[in-house]
């Protein structure tokens, strides 16, 4: 056996401390992104007229994002909106694609206790060729230094808090306490004393459970998603190698940008949600009828 397949770990394994602080490898990529992220925009704030090369290339997805926001819930919220969900997709973006670079998940060190009990388990001597390189029964006893950040349950939990306890934030700021909380706690309907003040009351109480799922839904559809596209891409790897490189490494470009959008576009359906009243048309075809209703009105009306 030249290698086994690799130790599938859901828990993050910590490669040094920081006085007691632990640093995991997922937490390590989640510096490494921040980095990239800086360095990112530093380069492209060249500050010409008419940009080229990288400038053009960041200014064009930013506002292709810009616009995709302003689609949804209109220019001026827009204006709020656009960092907190523009911040999500690139982070996640590039936290995703570090996981198809040569290295990640396959470069570390050497875990020398795993090591020690499959040679006490099958009275062997396996020790590592030159020193670093691992073949064999112990072809898996490492310890990563790079793992994506977004196999991490804490960041994927963390950023799914942010996105729903901020939408609930602009909700207060936009519509104020009284009528955000009667969303969830809609004591006026119970005082209508018929069934349906009963079901309007109970439907409140389905939207708190509903802002708890949407954190559980983000939380594990990215972990999800991501966590499975890092163990087929090592277990392909394994089984059938380069080749399995050439098939998967585009599929995975594609889930991680997708897995980007699909985020941001949720945290960014949230934040509309938080912030309409019940008063508003709850479709575009609402919308358009009482748009029409009122130019209507506008004709009908007599000169003054």
């Amino acid at each position: 056996m030249l290698w086994k397949l690799p130790h599938v770990s859901l828990a993050p394994d910590t490669i040094f401390y920081i006085g007691g602080f632990p640093v995991t490898n997922t937490l390590f990529c989640t510096w490494i992104s921040i980095i990239v992220l800086f360095f990112m925009f530093f380069f492209a704030r060249q500050g010409k007229l008419i940009p080229s090369g990288w400038q053009n290339f960041m200014e064009w997805m930013i506002e292709a994002l810009l616009g995709l926001v302003e689609g949804v819930v209109g220019k001026e919220r827009a204006k709020k909106f656009f960092p907190l969900v523009a911040t999500f997709f690139l982070f996640i973006l590039v936290s995703n694609l570090l996981d198809v670079i040569p290295t990640v998940d396959t470069v570390g060190t050497i875990d020398w206790t795993q090591i020690q009990q499959i040679n006490a388990a099958g009275h062997t001597n396996y020790q590592p060729v030159l020193g670093f390189l691992l073949f064999g029964p112990i072809s898996n006893a490492l310890i990563p230094w790079v793992r994506p950040a977004t196999t991490d349950l804490n960041l994927n939990l963390a950023m799914a808090l942010i996105a729903v306890i901020t939408a609930q934030v602009f909700g207060f700021a936009t519509l104020g306490f009284g009528e955000h909380v009667s969303k969830y706690l809609n004591f006026k309907a119970l005082f209508k004393f018929s069934l349906t003040g009963f079901i309007e009351f109970f439907l409140g109480l389905l939207e708190i459970i509903s802002e708890i799922a949407r954190v559980i839904s983000l939380t594990f559809r990215l972990f999800g998603n991501i966590f499975a596209g890092s163990v087929v891409l090592a277990v392909f790897a394994f089984i059938l190698p380069f080749l399995a490189d050439v098939i998967f490494i585009p599929f995975e470009l594609f889930v991680a940008v997708v897995q980007a959008f699909v985020f941001a576009l949720l945290a960014l359906t949230y934040l509309q949600l938080a912030t309409s009243s019940h008063a508003e048309p709850e479709s575009e075809h609402e919308a358009r009828a009482e748009f029409a209703q009122e130019e209507k009105e506008r004709e009908t009306a007599p000169a003054h």
